[in-house]
């Protein structure tokens, strides 16, 4: 069954959840957030430098792990997939790539990366997939914006939909990563000058402490873990959680 024949099919009974008070919030906040990043000319500082970690970093990243973990053919989703810049270099074989965000913003972009057969306005929450239509999920810079209560929520979706033994691979940023290291003094700075609370991103609740934390949280989730990986290979800035659903379907 491919990704597009699943979500016409449920699609219907899921977009109600984009008008809750929560989704909705949430949603006009990282609207504001690509909207602030700007495109092309207009690109701000930040959106620049943004873009240039995502080329070089993000997408060597990004293409070696879904590569080495995906299998060549299936169904695939990232969820929360911003711009798709990450994305962009993944080799194609005979996979079908799905991106899904609930911004509007974000997916308009990510229409010109070229690295997605189809996108999809939705929450994550509740992904427009029947179960067990997807064979693989990924996501970068996405599940630290949860508490614990809500990122076992999350990934209780992302095995809902996946395939019995089907794998998801989440870039998460570590607690102590080098971006922290950058951005956290520059925002230190500019809330003291306009005394006013500024960050770069919407709230980082949940980065990782640990691998064990990470290996933790996926055990709770229901999802065995084939590797955690915090290294060169993503500038020390995100944990990459390898994690695999039971051989057996989700009751």
């Amino acid at each position: 069954m491919s990704a597009n024949t699943s979500a016409e099919r449920s699609s219907e009974s899921h977009n109600d959840e984009l008008t809750t008070p929560r989704t909705k919030a949430a949603s006009t906040a990282w609207d504001s957030h690509w909207l602030s990043l700007g495109k092309g000319r207009t690109r701000s500082f930040f959106g620049i430098g943004s873009s240039a970690v995502r080329h070089l970093i993000f997408q060597p990243a990004v293409r070696f792990f879904l590569d080495k973990y995906f299998p060549s053919e299936g169904v695939f989703v990232e969820t929360g997939c911003g711009t798709g810049e990450s994305s962009a270099s993944v080799p194609r074989r005979e996979r079908q790539f799905v991106g899904v965000d609930f911004s509007t913003v974000a997916l308009g972009q990510a229409q010109s990366t070229g690295c997605f057969d189809s996108l999809l306005c939705a929450d994550l929450f509740h992904l427009p997939f029947q179960s067990g239509a997807v064979d693989g999920i990924w996501n970068l810079g996405v599940m630290e914006h949860f508490e614990r209560a809500l990122l076992i929520q999350s990934l209780a979706e992302f095995r809902r939909v996946l395939k019995p033994g089907g794998t998801i691979v989440l870039f998460w940023p570590a607690e102590a990563n080098l971006s922290r290291w950058i951005f956290g003094p520059l925002e230190l700075l500019r809330s003291t000058v306009t005394r006013k609370p500024f960050r770069f991103f919407p709230d980082e609740v949940s980065r990782l402490k640990s691998r064990k934390q990470a290996s933790d949280i996926l055990r709770e989730a229901g999802f065995a873990t084939l590797e955690i990986d915090f290294s060169p290979r993503t500038a020390f800035i995100h944990m990459v959680v390898v994690g695999r659903s039971a051989l057996s379907p989700t009751p």
